[in-house]
């Protein structure tokens, strides 16, 4: 093809038909950028289609991890409606009034079955040990997975999304988790705890891993006021935490609907 492009080229110099050749060079030139520009339209739809698979794979890593952080949520919620009911228990049955908050309902189903049986109104000493017993494990940190935002934040990815509100709510999710689940204020929660179980050790000899009788741990909830404040706190603690998990947990299924409907339209 370029020897015959070739021999029309050197045939119109000899004849001295240089008008002719003129046009035959502007066409030349045409067909050359005509060319380029092909192929560059190939590479830039090769480079779209590479970056749109590139981020349909981390929507679909992303959707995974909001996944196991909405298992986590309802983890932790089954923990604290035990804890909120039990420790409104212990009050009721020392003959203390107890706060008016949100209640908290049974969950539909148990994963980590702290309690599976109905919240008891006569006394029940395996009820009340295990109400002790998580004092001791209030607040543990809930593993949520950030590996798959970590490397949507490392690689840049969210700038190459096209989906303009998709981004904002992924970044309002993230932002509200770490805020209301973030190192520092679980933290700050568990010190409710840990505070109370110091106290009932130093100053009444109780341990939340070893209960006494039932009577015992009454008659301190009834004596010391510190104790009823103590506990009344690690209470509101424990419903504020639970509907904080409720409200993520519903962001969190909002985003999973986002995040779906976009990988759809992708394919």
């Amino acid at each position: 093809m370029i020897k015959f492009f070739r021999r029309i080229r050197q045939k119109l110099l000899s004849e001295n038909k240089f008008s002719k050749y003129l046009l035959y060079a502007i066409g030349e030139i045409f067909l050359v950028v005509i060319g380029i520009l092909i192929a560059l339209s190939i590479n830039n739809w090769n480079v779209d289609r590479i970056q749109k698979n590139t981020v349909q794979d981390h929507l679909k890593s992303l959707a995974k991890a909001i996944e196991h952080d909405i298992r986590e949520q309802n983890i932790s919620m089954e923990f604290n409606e035990f804890r909120f009911h039990s420790w409104q228990y212990l009050l009721r049955k020392s003959g203390i009034p107890t706060d008016t908050l949100p209640d908290i309902p049974r969950p539909d189903t148990f994963i980590v079955k702290v309690w599976t049986k109905p919240h008891p109104d006569e006394l029940d000493k395996e009820y009340i040990d295990t109400s002790m017993d998580q004092i001791n494990n209030t607040f543990l940190g809930m593993f949520f997975n950030y590996s798959a935002i970590n490397e949507i934040n490392n690689l840049a990815i969210l700038s190459d999304m096209n989906n303009d509100s998709l981004k904002v709510k992924i970044n309002e999710y993230y932002y509200h988790l770490d805020w209301k689940f973030g190192e520092q204020s679980i933290n700050y929660k568990y010190k409710f705890a840990e505070d109370l179980k110091n106290y009932l050790r130093d100053k009444h000899n109780i341990s939340c891993s070893y209960p006494p009788e039932p009577k015992q741990i009454f008659d301190v909830i009834r004596e010391d006021e510190k104790v009823v404040i103590m506990i009344k706190d690690l209470i509101k603690e424990v419903n504020k935490h639970y509907w904080d998990a409720r409200e993520v947990q519903k962001m969190g299924r909002e985003l999973l609907k986002m995040i779906n409907k976009d990988l759809k339209k992708g394919k």
